[in-house]
């Protein structure tokens, strides 16, 4: 039991290992990721400020119930794009190494390889983390609303929230595993997390129907939590339902992305799909 549990170390070590030297042979993507949230933002604030002229303050602070829309904006621009590395990057990963005739060798390790990409949920963590962190701390520095506790309380919030973002990664990746190039039906997915999980806008702005949904999506209730604590001043209880949702909605998109991900490998195994790129 000791020698399984080392050599999983082992393998989770090594996966960390390769994913973030993969990582800082380009750190400028990271520099990319940190900036982008801030361009975003620009963009955004420009915008609002050609429709709304003097009064988008006032008509965003009626609309949200604060005024501070650039925190506002960098904290959703920030968890879109820390979403979109989570859910796209092991799909990638599995392709690139179809492409390079190096996915086969992963099935001559004595470890499961379900769980060598679900390992990859800790480098492409750390980026995450290092982005979220780059991106709002030099914001909170120069606003009011910085208190360590909340910094403490995001980190926590954000971790868990990468846990389901795996699972819809693993749903991802067992598509890549199954029909190859699968970018069609990801760009469908991607488009309609980022509509409907309020990154840019408060949900209540949605069609009823649409907020509905909205509430089974993991990044929903990770951007409301986020800006409750940063944008809101206010501190996590373990009362609030979103954190509650966010709990069970980790657990069960994990759960699902896993087994999708055994089901559909199993049966490329089974038809001989893993050596067909």
């Amino acid at each position: 039991m000791k020698k399984k549990i080392v050599n999983f170390l082992l393998g989770v070590y090594a996966v960390y290992v390769k994913e973030m030297k993969l990582w800082l042979r380009y750190p400028t993507w990271i520099l990319t990721f940190i900036a982008m949230p801030y361009m975003v933002t620009g963009l955004f604030s420009g915008i609002g400020y050609v429709i709304g002229g003097a009064n988008a303050i006032k008509n965003f602070m009626e609309n949200t119930g604060t005024s501070e829309f650039f925190l506002f904006s960098l904290v959703g621009s920030s968890l879109f794009m820390i979403s979109t590395i989570i859910m796209e990057d092991v799909g990638s990963s599995i392709r690139s190494e179809q492409l390079r005739g190096t996915f086969e060798l992963h099935y001559l390790t004595p470890m499961s390889t379900a769980l060598i990409w679900t390992a990859h949920i800790l480098p492409h963590g750390t980026i995450s983390l290092i982005t979220i962190a780059g991106t709002l701390i030099p914001a909170l520095v120069f606003s009011e609303n910085l208190s360590l506790l909340g910094i403490v309380e995001t980190f926590f919030i954000l971790i868990l929230a990468l846990i389901p973002l795996f699972g819809i990664s693993l749903v991802i990746a067992a598509l890549t595993v199954r029909f190859k190039e699968p970018w069609a039906v990801v760009q469908v997915i991607r488009a309609f997390i980022s509509v409907a999980s309020g990154f840019f806008y408060p949900i209540y702005v949605l069609p009823r129907w649409l907020q509905l949904f909205s509430l089974i999506l993991p990044t929903t209730q990770a951007v409301e939590l986020i800006r409750s604590i940063l944008v809101y001043t206010r501190h996590l209880t373990l009362t609030d339902y979103r954190f509650s949702l966010l709990l069970i909605l980790s657990l069960i998109y994990f759960i699902v992305g896993f087994r999708v991900f055994g089901r559909w490998e199993d049966y490329a195994r089974k038809k001989g799909e893993l050596s067909k790129y």
